[in-house]
C-alpha cells in the first residue's frame, strides 16, 4: 500500500477551480466566451475522494464530471459518497496520468490541483500533453504548481523533515516525527532570518493535516519550477497563459510601492515577463496558473474594466464605524480599507456589502449612467485585482437566516447528516461546523421556522440523542434546554448565511 492509500491526502472543495470562476477570469482577459458551466464537461486529474468535483456535480446536475486519481482507496472512498449523495453526472477512475488516454477537445474545464509538482517530470509531461489534448477550444484549464525561486525558501524546512522523519515506520510515525522535530528546532533556534524561517514554519505546521505535510516534504517527487519553464513545457502541448487565479494579488501585496511600479512598466510590453519578475520580488512559492488552446496572433492581455459587464461579483464589505470626515470607508474581510469620496462608488459598496454572500450583477452595478460607469468599472476592477472581491459567470444566488423557513442547500445538508466535520458552501469553500451546528444544518430544509428547529434541538438534547454542550448542566430544565437550543439556531444560522451555505427558499 502507497504512503497515499496509507493517509489520504484531505479532498476538499478548492474554490478557485469553480467552472463558473474560471470562465470569469478567463473573460476578464478578453478570452472568447467559455462553455456555459451548468452545462459543461469537467475534468479533475488527481481528484482524490471526490471533495471537489461532488459539490460541484450538485449544484449543476445538467454538467458532467470525471475525477480520475492514482490511489484505489481514494477512489473507493469518493464513489461510496457518490452513492451517499445520489449523484448520476460525476464518475471517479482510478488511473496513472502518465498512461491516462481521453478523446481529444472532450472537456470544457481540466483542473489539476496539488499535483504537477509532486510527480515525476516525465508525469509532468503527460499530464500536459494530456491537457493539450483533451481541453476544448474554448476550454480553460487551471493547474498548481511550485515556483521557483520562492520555494527554493522552504528547501531547508524539506530536508530536516525528511532526515527527521526518517524512512522507517509507518507514514504517520514519520510525519509526526518530523513535526515534532520542527517544532523543538523552532523553540531552539535563535534570532535571525535562518531562526525566523525555522519557527514560523513550525507554527504553520503545527496547524495543517498531516497529509500536506506528507505531500509537500516528505514525498519522493518535489519538483519546483521558473514560470517562464512551465510556459515553455506547455507551449509544446498547444498552451497558452491566461492569467493567475489569484490575479497576482497576494504577489503583489508583498512588494514596496516601487516594486509595484515596476512590475506594470514591464507589463505594457511583456506581459510574461512581468509576471516572471513578479516571482523575483515576491519570493512567491506556489502559482494557480490559468491555460488556455494557443492561438495564432492571440497574446495575454491584462485584465479590463471593459470585460466586467457580463459578469457577476461578491465581496464581504463591512461599514467601518470610525469611518472618515471626507468620504466612505469599508473593510474587506482582512480589515483592509476600502474607501471613497465618491457618491456613487461608495452606493455601489454598499449594494455589495449588503448582497453579501451573494453576487450582484456588475451590469446592474454600472447603471445607466454613462459619465459614472468608467469609474465605477475601474473601482470593482481594483477591487477584483487586489482580492478584495470575486467573479463568477454564473450569479449566485443565496438564502438569509431570516427567512420564514432557513434552508441549507441540498448537499451540504447532506454532509452534515453523513457526519463531515464541515460542509460545502455555494462559494465552493469548506465550513467547518459543531456537531450541534451540523444538526441543525441536517434539519434545515426549508421546512421548518427557526423556532421550531429550536424546539427540535431542544428535545433531541433532552432525549441525549445531540451530545449535551460542556457548558450546561446535566440538570438543566426544559426552559432552560429551549433558551439554549435557541441561541445554538441563531448562532448557527447566521453561521451558515454569512459562509453561503444557506440557498434561496420556496417563494
Amino acid at each position: 500500500m502507497s504512503d497515499y492509500d496509507q493517509l489520504p491526502y484531505l479532498s476538499l472543495p478548492i474554490a478557485f477551480t469553480q467552472p463558473s470562476h474560471l470562465a470569469a477570469l478567463a473573460a476578464l482577459h478578453g478570452a472568447a466566451p467559455c462553455p456555459d458551466p451548468e452545462r459543461a464537461h469537467v475534468l479533475e486529474l488527481g481528484c482524490a475522494s471526490g471533495g471537489n468535483l461532488l459539490p460541484l456535480a450538485a449544484r449543476w446536475p445538467k454538467a458532467r464530471f470525471l475525477g480520475v486519481d492514482l490511489s484505489a482507496r481514494q477512489i473507493a472512498d469518493g464513489n461510496r459518497r457518490i452513492r451517499y449523495f445520489h449523484l448520476e453526472n460525476v464518475t471517479l477512475e482510478k488511473a496513472d496520468l502518465a498512461d491516462l488516454r481521453l478523446p481529444a477537445r472532450s472537456f470544457d474545464y481540466v483542473i489539476c490541483h496539488g499535483v504537477f509538482s509532486w510527480v515525476p517530470p516525465a508525469v509532468q509531461g503527460a499530464i500536459l500533453r494530456l491537457i493539450g489534448h483533451c481541453l476544448g477550444d474554448d476550454g480553460v484549464a487551471a493547474i498548481s504548481f511550485n515556483v521557483l525561486p520562492g520555494w527554493h525558501l522552504r528547501n531547508p524546512v524539506k530536508d530536516l523533515l525528511r532526515f527527521y522523519a526518517r524512512t522507517d515506520g509507518d507514514i504517520q510515525e514519520r510525519v509526526a516525527r518530523a513535526r515534532a522535530a520542527l517544532a523543538a528546532l523552532g523553540t531552539y533556534s535563535g534570532p535571525g532570518a535562518y531562526g525566523a524561517l525555522l519557527r514560523t514554519e513550525a507554527r504553520q505546521l503545527a496547524k495543517i493535516p498531516a497529509s500536506y505535510i506528507l505531500g509537500e516534504f516528505l514525498a519522493e517527487h518535489n519538483h519546483p519550477m521558473q514560470f517562464l519553464d512551465f510556459l515553455t513545457a506547455a507551449a509544446e502541448f498547444g498552451l497558452e497563459f491566461i492569467c493567475e487565479a489569484d490575479l497576482d494579488a497576494g504577489a503583489r501585496s508583498a512588494l514596496t510601492r516601487e516594486g509595484v511600479h515596476h512590475v506594470d512598466r514591464l507589463a505594457k510590453n511583456d506581459l510574461l515577463r512581468a509576471s516572471q519578475e513578479l516571482d523575483f520580488l515576491s519570493g512567491r512559492p506556489f502559482r494557480r496558473t490559468l491555460l488556455r488552446k494557443r492561438s495564432t496572433g492571440r497574446s495575454p492581455v491584462l485584465p479590463s474594466a471593459a470585460y466586467l459587464r457580463g459578469l457577476h461579483m461578491a465581496a464581504r464589505l463591512s461599514p467601518d464605524v470610525k469611518g472618515r470626515a471626507d468620504g466612505v470607508t469599508y473593510l474587506d474581510r482582512y480589515g483592509r480599507p476600502v474607501s471613497t469620496r465618491l457618491p456613487m462608488v461608495a452606493k455601489v459598496l454598499a449594494r455589495l456589502s449588503q448582497a453579501y454572500p451573494a453576487t450582484l450583477s456588475v451590469a446592474a452595478l454600472l447603471g445607466e449612467s454613462g459619465s459614472a460607469q468608467a469609474r465605477i468599472a475601474q473601482t470593482l476592477l481594483e477591487l477584483v485585482c487586489r482580492g478584495r472581491a470575486v467573479l463568477s459567470a454564473l450569479p449566485i444566488e443565496v438564502g438569509r437566516e431570516t427567512d420564514p423557513r432557513p434552508k441549507v442547500w441540498s448537499f451540504a445538508r447532506a454532509e452534515a447528516a453523513m457526519g463531515l466535520p464541515g460542509v460545502t458552501s455555494l462559494h465552493h469553500v469548506m465550513v467547518a461546523l459543531s456537531r450541534i451546528g451540523a444538526a441543525i444544518a441536517t434539519m434545515s430544509d426549508g421546512t421548518r421556522s427557526s423556532t421550531e428547529l429550536a424546539s427540535w434541538l431542544a428535545a433531541e438534547i433532552s432525549a441525549g440523542r445531540v451530545p449535551l454542550p460542556e457548558q450546561v448542566s446535566s440538570h438543566a430544565d426544559a426552559n432552560d434546554l429551549l433558551r439554549l437550543a435557541k441561541g445554538h439556531v441563531a448562532e448557527t444560522l447566521r453561521h451558515l448565511d454569512d459562509s453561503a451555505v444557506l440557498a434561496p427558499g420556496a417563494p
